[in-house]
């Protein structure tokens, strides 16, 4: 008995990464909503006479930019904190730093990059069978989306989604939370566990489902490579992907036997991606 609850605490403490990252957004976007509305009044103290018109003034003014901002700042604060907390746990003492050339070989960034062409096609099927499931999660998925401002791209979103929101989110997610899933359950087990976590934080179905499977591939290339760097690349690159590449590139149309063949293609990719970067992880394990 006194092993399985040392085994639920084990889990347990696994969501602590999660719970800290979830706490330090609120806070941060507390604090934000907090200041911008002590402005709000300051420049049009006239709105308290009607708490309406000021509800809905502050919250036109904090779409957009603002929202985007509070996002970054809160990830860069997250990034500070959970990545001092994995370079205390989890970073290797007393080793001399690797090279480029001993974290990734050519073979394993071709693997990665196929991945990730891969993973982008496969994400539309997932939105897409969301869509066929409830085509509701989809509409309130793509109204947040715009309320937000991630629709439109601008400086500061780029900056956030291709820098620093990988970064932060692989060290929470990746780094400490798989780090700790790890010693206390399968490889396999714990990849779920925290890409599983991954998918909740986003806080919605849509966003959420494909957040579960980015988080699978993040999981496997940080695992295979032995390197956090790799999924931090993997997830810039995805990221890079899905902010400027155009919805359309390589769009297949109406077609059912286009859409099949592209989905082959789509297959093939992926598994090329696993096999290369695999055997390029095995080939730098047995180089150094």
């Amino acid at each position: 008995m006194k092993k399985v609850f040392k085994k639920i605490g084990s889990i347990l403490f696994c969501l602590l990464p999660f719970l800290l990252a979830f706490g330090l957004q609120l806070i941060v976007s507390i604090i934000a909503v907090v200041v911008k509305s002590f402005s709000l009044l300051a420049e049009h103290p006239e709105l308290l006479s009607d708490i309406e018109l000021y509800l809905s003034t502050l919250m036109n003014s904090i779409m957009g930019d603002f929202s985007i901002w509070i996002s970054a700042i809160y990830a860069v604060i997250a990034a500070l904190a959970l990545g001092f907390w994995y370079w205390k746990k989890f970073a290797p003492k007393k080793v001399p730093k690797r090279k480029p050339g001993e974290i990734i070989n050519l073979k394993m960034f071709v693997g990665v990059l196929a991945l990730m062409v891969g993973l982008q096609y496969l994400s539309t099927y997932i939105v897409g069978l969301v869509y066929l499931i409830n085509p509701n999660w989809y509409y309130t998925y793509e109204s947040l989306m715009e309320n937000v401002g991630f629709t439109d791209i601008s400086v500061i979103l780029a900056i956030y989604s291709v820098i620093i929101a990988p970064i932060s989110e692989e060290l929470i997610f990746r780094g400490v939370t798989l780090h700790y899933a790890k010693k206390t359950m399968p490889f396999w087990v714990a990849n779920i566990f925290q890409a599983l976590l991954f998918g909740v934080f986003h806080a919605n179905v849509v966003q959420g489902t494909y957040a579960f499977v980015v988080g699978l591939f993040c999981g496997y290339v940080c695992y295979k490579g032995d390197s956090i760097y790799l999924s931090i690349l993997f997830h810039m690159l995805f990221n890079i992907w899905g902010t400027f590449v155009p919805e359309n590139f390589l769009y297949s149309g109406n077609s059912v036997i286009l859409q099949f063949l592209m989905f082959l293609l789509t297959v093939a990719i992926t598994l090329l991606g696993f096999y290369l970067y695999s055997s390029g992880a095995k080939k730098k394990e047995n180089t150094i």
